[in-house]
Parts: structure tokens; sequence; C-alpha cells
């Protein structure tokens, strides 16, 4: 598929959403949300895509909210810019939370800056590669602002003071600094990074969709919860698996019988 502000491309299981409006610096428009809400849904319920990747053309992976859109127009009342703001910022957060409680891992593919709402993007996916080169920041308070909404991400990602750092300074943070703060997980070379995460999502794709399904669903469920409280619930999420996954049972024979396992469940 392919339209003006994104294509997308499978590759065996895998299928890369990339945006392609590099030479605006891929802004999170509400055009731009919409097409990735409808085709990150679309993967969501393809049975033969088991890993998403989320990648970018140009030097910058996204430079956030357009602030054009944040903007009143002519004649507008107030009333209706608060509500077309509103409805924007709503979007967002619908598709920020329908990456994490996705039932197929989400990649970032980072290969320049990620800035505020893209810098929450980046904090939305389960797994983050970046260019070396990559930078990250939430810059609201060089233009009077603050980044509440990418803070929610962010601050689930980071620690509270490096989190704090980013939205009290907005200064760009290395790769090397986003790999330290939990942003991301690594970062590489640029010519080497389509390959590094082509590699890592194909490893992820070629696992059971069943315990993937379950356990990224289980995982950000119980890290919410206090200590005993996820305990108990990963332990009936675990023994539930161990028990009544047809999946589960063929890992285990294969296991002992050291061959390759074959997933029953998409």
């Amino acid at each position: 598929m392919s339209t003006e502000l994104l294509t997308t491309e499978t590759d065996g299981a895998v299928l890369w959403i990339t945006l392609c409006r590099g030479d605006k610096r891929n802004p999170m428009s509400s055009d731009l949300i919409a097409a990735l809400t409808e085709a990150l849904n679309q993967a969501y319920g393809d049975d033969a895509i088991r890993c998403v990747v989320l990648a970018a053309e140009g030097p910058v992976f996204s430079s956030g909210h357009d602030l054009k859109e944040l903007h009143p127009r002519e004649s507008e009342s107030n009333d209706d810019f608060e509500a077309r703001v509103r409805s924007i910022l709503e979007a967002c957060a619908g598709l920020m939370q329908g990456i994490v409680s996705a039932p197929k891992p989400v990649i970032a593919c980072v290969q320049g800056t990620a800035t505020a709402a893209g810098c929450q993007l980046v904090s939305a996916c389960d797994l983050a590669i970046a260019d070396s080169a990559a930078h990250f920041c939430t810059p609201g308070v060089n233009v009077g602002a603050f980044c509440t909404t990418p803070l929610v991400g962010i601050g689930r990602n980071l620690s509270r003071k490096h989190a704090m750092e980013m939205a009290l300074t907005g200064d760009m943070f290395s790769a090397d600094e986003a790999v330290k703060f939990g942003l991301i997980n690594r970062h590489v070379p640029g010519d080497m990074l389509r390959q590094e995460t082509s590699a890592l999502a194909h490893k992820i794709a070629s696992r059971s969709a069943e315990s993937i399904r379950g356990g990224k669903a289980a995982f950000y469920r119980q890290v919410e919860m206090p200590l005993a409280q996820a305990f108990d619930y990963a332990n009936d999420v675990m023994l539930a698996g161990v028990t009544g996954s047809a999946d589960a049972q063929e890992g285990r024979q294969a296991f002992i019988e050291k061959r390759t396992p074959v997933w029953k469940h998409s």
C-alpha cells in the first residue's frame, strides 16, 4: 500500500510501515495519525503478519505534531479551536495506546531525529533501534509549551529524572544517551540500521504468535501493578499458557525431541 503519507511493504511475516513525508519532517499531522492508525489496525488483523516495523524517510523520523494544526484558524472560535485540538490529541493518544495494546510486536526503526510526538511514537513501540546519528528531544518548552502527552509514554520508558530532563530542557539527546535512558534498545551505524532491524523483526516473527500475543498483553498489564498482585496475575497467565496452550505443548515436545518447533497458532 502507498499513500502520500506512508508506504507499506511486506517482507515475509514482517510488515514495514514507512513515513514518507521526509521533505516535511514527517509531522504527526491529523492525516498521518489517521493513516498510520489504519495501516496498523490492518496489520494487527492480518494473520500473515507477525511483526510490524515503523520506519521513516528523510533526516527526521518525525518532528511531532504539526504546529500549524495546533494554531487557531482564521475566524475560528475558541471553542472550535479547543475541540479541534482535543480531537487531534485524542486520536494521537489512541494511536499510541493501540501500539501498546496490539497483539503483535511493533519495532521503531529510527533513522533520524525524533521530537515531541515523534519521540512519543518511539516510546510507544515495544522495541526501538536507531541510527547512531539519531537524536531525541521533547522541545515543547522551547516554544512556550510543555510536552505533556509525549511524556506519558516517554515517562513509562525512562526514569523520572531522565524524562523530566528531556522535558524541562528541550535539549537534543544522542542515540547513546537514549540507550542509557531506556528510550531505545540500541543504536547501529546508519548503513546497518535496516539490516539490524530486519534481523530482529524476523527473529521475533519466527516465534510463537500465540505466546507473544498473550505475553505482550500480560507484560504491559502486570508492570503497572503492585509487586504481589503482579506475581499473582503473572502466575495465572503462565499457568494457563503452560497447561492450555498448544504452542507451549509443541515447544516442550520439540525441546525434548531436539527439533525445531512447528507453531500451530497464528
